[in-house]
């Protein structure tokens, strides 16, 4: 089910609350794991100069083709120190929303002062997945925007927005702003790409999906 992520609500909160410290805890026990792939806020055309990023899931290979348009997404070697605190985290979440397929999962860093440029998501890839964001460490200094929408986070909250919209991220805060960032297929997103909440009564139920 491909969606195109339209919406005149560019964000919508999923759940709040999610217990996190175990997860940040361990990513700052081993602050290398920032340091070991680049490429994301490396590239001369990147948004996110002022990110760093652990993937715990992402591409074949960091080339144009692979980044953009392979819809494939393979566990990186992090995953056998952070595996248990992240599956913790993320297992119930990701049953609770009837994901059928996982994509990549980022862990982002934003620093203080730092900004993510006004972009979209482009190519097969991004067209493919929708995109969540878990909190895992913010400050009142921090904001998101989308289309003409803006929000600020809390910690352990789980947002949907729509990638596909012109987006941006700020933090004017004295800390790092922290986000697991992951995509996935999920039918709480209807085919035509207007999202359902968790906390919607009436959520779709995976056996109604029409996957033409």
């Amino acid at each position: 089910m491909t969606h195109t992520k339209q919406s005149d609500k560019p964000f919508i909160k999923l759940k709040a609350g999610l217990h996190v410290q175990p997860f940040l805890d361990k990513l700052k026990a081993k602050p290398i794991l920032w340091d070991e792939i680049t490429a994301r806020q490396d590239s001369t055309a990147s948004a996110h100069h002022d990110t760093e990023c652990i993937y715990a899931r992402g591409p074949y290979k960091f080339t144009p083709y692979y980044v953009t348009y392979d819809l494939g997404a393979y566990d990186y070697p992090v995953l056998e120190y952070l595996n248990d605190e992240m599956a913790d985290l993320m297992m119930p979440l990701l049953k609770e929303m009837y994901v059928s397929e996982l994509g990549r999962v980022l862990i982002v860093k934003l620093k203080p002062g730092g900004h993510v440029d006004a972009h979209t998501d482009q190519g097969a890839y991004a067209d493919h997945f929708s995109r969540f964001h878990i909190v895992i460490q913010t400050n009142e200094g921090c904001s998101q925007t989308c289309g003409n929408a803006y929000e600020e986070f809390e910690v352990g909250d789980v947002w949907w927005f729509d990638h596909k919209q012109k987006h941006t991220a700020l933090n004017k805060g004295t800390e790092d702003r922290v986000h697991i960032i992951f995509d996935a297929i999920t039918p709480l997103f209807k085919a035509e790409g207007v999202p359902v909440s968790l906390d919607n009564k009436d959520r779709v139920k995976q056996n109604e999906v029409n996957d033409d």
